[in-house]
Order: structure tokens, then C-alpha cells, then sequence
């Protein structure tokens, strides 16, 4: 199915470009065109970031106010190269989880990627 984009590039110095978010020392930008889950990290790569990766309760919170209410969005988890063993598409650790109760449940052995909805999980 088609979801929406989270983009991430990292930030150093200085000030968000326009239209997107600041937490921390990262930038946070919502694409809203449809797209597969590999296209979404292509399209953040192509912005200098990957699909966002979540490492607290803080950042959560900060990411489902980023949301719409009537979307499901990518972000860069996923375990297509060892079923259940969950990685970031950054490369950081996944360090933090919030699962919807009975997920990841790898529906008709076809996800391996993570979605956010309003809900936040």
C-alpha cells in the first residue's frame, strides 16, 4: 500500500531549512505523496536524511505531532533482511519500540516495514 514520508537529514549548526521541524540537532520534514517504502528513503536520501528513526518517548510524541490524524506515515524501520530482527534505516539502533498490542504480526509475510499513524504506533 501507499503511506507517507518522515524525512530526517542530520543537522550540525545552525537553523531548520523552511518547512521543516527542529528536535534536537536533527531536522524533521512530513512528505505527503504517496509512496512505497522504498521510495520514501530514496526520497529522504535524496534530501540529505533517511526515513525518521524514533529512540524515546520524547521523539515520538514530537513526530505524532507532526501527523495528520487521517494518514499512516513510513518510518525507517524494518526487518526485510532477517524476519523479526528490526533495524533502522539509518543505521542507528533501535533502541526504542511502541508496538500496537499483537504487532509486528508480518501480516500474510509481507511487513517489513514500520508505519505511524495518529495514534502513534
Amino acid at each position: 500500500s501507499l503511506k507517507l514520508a518522515i524525512n530526517k537529514p542530520n543537522l550540525n549548526v545552525g537553523a531548520c531549512r523552511f518547512g521543516w521541524s527542529r528536535y534536537g540537532h536533527e531536522c524533521f520534514k512530513v512528505f505527503t505523496n504517496p509512496l512505497s517504502w522504498g521510495d520514501a528513503e530514496v526520497t529522504c536520501l535524496n534530501n540529505g536524511g533517511n526515513l525518521a528513526s524514533v529512540h524515546s518517548k520524547q521523539q515520538y510524541d514530537f513526530l505524532k505531532s507532526l501527523i495528520s490524524s487521517s494518514q499512516s506515515y513510513w518510518i525507517g524501520g524494518y526487518d526485510a533482511v532477517s524476519e523479526g530482527k528490526w533495524f533502522w534505516s539509518d543505521g542507528s539502533q533501535m533502541n526504542y519500540r511502541l508496538w500496537n498490542p499483537g504487532e509486528p504480526n508480518n501480516l500474510e509475510s509481507s511487513e517489513h516495514c514500520i508505519q505511524m499513524n495518529f495514534g502513534g504506533k
